[in-house]
């Protein structure tokens, strides 16, 4: 059995790492490169190009993540340099002619090969392809050049986004319609004012539940100009560099290149999948609409940006009597991780033991993840409370991916859910909002990718599938949130943990989760339509000015003067630029895997045996879409996404 990972870094060490994992790497390069034509084979060339680049990956896995989470500011800086250093020289290697050529000599020879060896053979060949390998010279540096420009311009813009501390100052009388505990976890001036931070747990309730609404547009306006204007000025370089990348690469748009090794396969058809989806959901949208200006009165009526969650939370309280601030008094931290370990552990056959094992930080938390034999299937870590130069949002962390080794043993994978709850204030234990609750589940479904995989190569392991599929095991998770049975096991009053979620209140929780859905999916189009408009454009890109005009006609609801909520969409500059669509494009296949399970019943362990085999399992080493039909009997549709929102 493999160890559990170590994450024990120095600083110093993690300088020196990628000199020492480059120069490993080069060596079994060199000695693959080298093979004679007459004697290559699968295993000597690609099985040992994967084992090589896995291997590689794996050495500064963990360094990179502790960019993100340590609480060493020296740590930090040299996990990011790190970072930035193996991704450009990804980018070297995978524009390599010798090691391609070596690479598509063996694929010269036509062996046959089984269905998850010819599609690694296949996927790898891809990679060099679409990094300008094939092109002329001159035109493959270009290519190099810029992939290497782009690294260091995304990388910078996170990083300017995680060194954001600044904050608002507010007076006890604007944090009025906030609960105590909220109040109380807020830092105070010598002055007796209250200081609101950008993160998530100060930002989302404030927004909600403050009655003040200039004190709501003032946050509003703060957090919507973070990092102004050193990240718009980086947003619209990377644009335009990768608008100049899709060209050179043979594509009519950077989407084009994005989306050709994707479910999508073109932006043309996402086009066409967003504009379906809208139309269905705006009249939903603008009838929810009018109810929230009905609340609002007066002679505005336009909702404006600071006001939408305000008269939204509002309008859930009186039409559905539901008060989140009353209802997280039923999710005690605790309750609800212990719940949702005992119901996934139920559905996919397996248990999550604490352990003693080594974290990144005291706040850590460690398990072992076992499967129904006993025996250990990977490994699982909690990192929940905000800290500083911590990352920011909620998000699986994939540590270590699980792989078959030389010695025919298998590497067990690690994750981590990294996250920014609400933290204990004194004795009393954090209580989660029902948001919260879904954002677990949500997390907790990416790790389950995780751990569960059987994927026999890391290039295929876990999350590692088409960036358009990474969403669905994800979204699929967040249905057991509005299960009643499930949410009777999952809640407990933090008073009396026997007292469970009264049943009217689970009634309203779910009779309630459609109440906003014409305008949060809009909301979502906007922003998948949005990325896409940016990375299809034929010219220079305004960024603010696109913003601004799709916002209002898409989401209905209008950009607020002088912000610019851009210079703060991590999403694309991170990993999802082109692919912010795979949110949706994913749940509607989540909601049709889904009503497998409802027809079962949603603890029904053979149906989850069968989706961690076929769904989890194979992680990206089979066709994403041949996957689901397999589970489903027949390709996946749109109908059930669209009942499940009311929009059918």
């Amino acid at each position: 059995m493999s160890k559990a990972p170590d994450f024990s870094y120095t600083p110093e060490q993690v300088k020196t790492l990628s000199e020492a994992v480059i120069k490993e790497l080069e060596e079994k390069l060199k000695v693959l490169v080298n093979i004679p034509g007459s004697q290559r084979n699968f295993k000597n060339t690609m099985l040992a190009f994967e084992s090589a680049v896995s291997d590689f990956s794996e050495a500064v896995q963990v360094p990179i993540m502790l960019a993100y989470v340590s609480d060493n500011e020296h740590l930090r800086t040299a996990g990011q340099e790190l970072e930035l250093k193996i991704s450009q020289y990804s980018v070297d290697l995978f524009t390599r002619e010798d090691v391609f050529g070596a690479l598509n000599e063996y694929a010269g020879k036509g062996e046959r090969l089984d269905e998850v060896d010819a599609r690694l053979l296949e996927k790898t060949l891809r990679d060099f392809k679409r990094n300008g390998l094939g092109l002329e010279p001159r035109k493959k540096n270009k290519v190099k050049k810029l992939m290497k420009e782009i690294i260091g311009l995304e990388l910078q813009f996170s990083k300017n986004l995680r060194e954001v501390n600044d904050t608002l100052e507010v007076t006890a009388a604007e944090l009025k319609g906030l609960p105590e505990d909220y109040k109380a976890r807020l830092k105070q001036t010598e002055k007796g004012g209250y200081l609101v931070t950008m993160n998530t747990p100060d930002y989302v309730p404030f927004m909600d539940s403050a009655e003040d609404g200039d004190a709501r547009r003032r946050l509003e306006h703060k957090v919507n100009n973070r990092c102004v204007p050193v990240n718009i000025e980086l947003m619209e370089k990377a644009i335009a560099l990768r608008r100049n990348l899709g060209k050179l690469l043979g594509y009519q748009s950077f989407a084009d290149y994005m989306l050709a090794d994707r479910m999508a396969k073109n932006s043309e058809t996402v086009f066409k999948f967003m504009e379906r989806t809208q139309a269905k959901l705006k009249k939903k949208g603008r009838k929810e609409l009018r109810a929230r200006l009905k609340l609002k009165g007066g002679e505005d009526k336009v909702l404006r940006a600071w006001e939408w969650r305000y008269y939204n939370n509002l309008l859930k309280k009186s039409k559905y009597s539901i008060d989140h601030e009353k209802i997280k008094e039923y999710f005690p931290l605790e309750t609800v991780v212990k719940g949702m370990f005992e119901v996934f552990g139920e559905v996919f056959g397996a248990s999550f033991v604490p352990a003693q094992l080594p974290v990144w930080h005291k706040d850590v938390r460690a398990y072992e993840v076992k499967n129904a034999d006993g025996s250990v299937a990977a490994y699982f870590y909690f990192d929940l409370f905000p800290r500083e130069g911590k990352y920011k949002h909620a998000a699986c962390f994939g540590i270590r991916h699980g792989r078959e080794l030389a010695d025919g043993s298998y590497e067990l994978p690690a994750a981590a859910i990294v996250s920014n709850f609400p933290p204990p204030s004194g004795e009393a234990q954090p209580l989660l909002k029902f948001d919260d609750v879904v954002t677990l589940f949500h997390e907790f479904g990416h790790v389950t990718h995780n751990i569960f995989t059987k994927a026999k190569y890391g290039k295929f392991s876990g999350t590692s599938v088409s960036r358009d599929f990474v969403e669905v095991p994800s979204k699929m998770l967040e249905n057991w949130a509005y299960d009643p049975a499930v949410l009777r096991r999952i809640s407990g009053h933090f008073k009396d943990p026997a007292e469970k979620l009264p049943e009217a209140l689970i009634k309203k929780l779910i009779d309630a989760k459609n109440m906003d859905s014409g305008l949060v999916y809009l909301r979502q189009i906007f922003f998948s339509l949005l990325d896409l408009r940016y990375h299809t454009a034929r010219g220079k890109v305004d960024t603010t000015k696109v913003y601004d005009k799709m916002m209002k006609k898409i989401s209905l609801i209008p950009l607020s003067p002088d912000c610019h909520p851009q210079a703060n969409f991590g999403h694309l500059m991170g990993g999802y630029e082109a692919g912010y669509y795979s949110y949706l494009w994913s749940e509607v296949i989540a909601q049709d895997l889904f009503g497998a399970f409802e027809t079962a019943g949603v603890m029904n362990p053979e149906t989850g045996a069968k989706y961690r085999e076929l769904i989890l399992a194979p992680g990206g080493s089979y066709d994403e879409a041949a996957q689901v039909a397999k589970f489903l009997g027949r390709p996946a549709g749109e109908d059930a996404f669209l009942k499940s929102i009311d929009a059918a």
